[in-house]
């Protein structure tokens, strides 16, 4: 191997050259476009990292909004079964008064239909007897009279 020191001299020099030149144009842009992708990185990792942040916020105020939610939905329900039960209660109350108020007047309705059925007995009665007295003695005696010793009939046969 043969080193011609001219041809490695110059291949040095060119090769100064040519890094000065590449430092002078090419390297200073070229670092500052790294630098510049170096900055961008960072910053779209800041960013990420903030809404990372705002996510984990976001969630945190979700999960709280949906344990009130629930916690309303629940008072909610729970209110709707008070008052459920109220109307049931005020529904059951006005049914026994109704009741109250019906077996009441059936009540006195059957009284009245007694009583009246007793004085319609007693004339039934008076009448039959006057009819058979009639026959047994053949005679009309005085109505009244008549009607007066029947009804104190009933009227002592009724206390017996």
């Amino acid at each position: 191997m043969n080193l011609e020191i001219g041809q490695v001299l110059t291949q040095i020099v060119a090769f100064l050259i040519v890094v000065w030149v590449l430092k002078k144009f090419a390297w200073k842009p070229l670092l500052s476009v790294m630098e510049e992708r170096r900055k961008k990185i960072r910053a779209e990792f800041e960013g990420i990292d903030e809404q990372k942040k705002k996510v984990q916020t976001l969630t945190e105020e979700y999960q709280e909004r949906l344990k009130g939610i629930e916690a309303e939905a629940r008072a909610k329900i729970q209110e709707a079964v008070n008052e459920g039960r109220k109307i049931s209660q005020e529904i059951q109350a006005e049914a026994r008064v109704q009741a109250r108020e019906i077996l009441d007047r059936t009540n006195e309705q059957v009284e009245r239909e007694i009583a009246k059925a007793k004085i319609q007995l007693k004339n039934d009665l008076v009448n039959m007897t006057v009819a058979a007295t009639e026959k047994i003695i053949k005679e009309k005696l005085d109505s009244q009279k008549h009607q007066k010793l029947i009804a104190e009939f009933i009227d002592q046969a009724e206390f017996k």
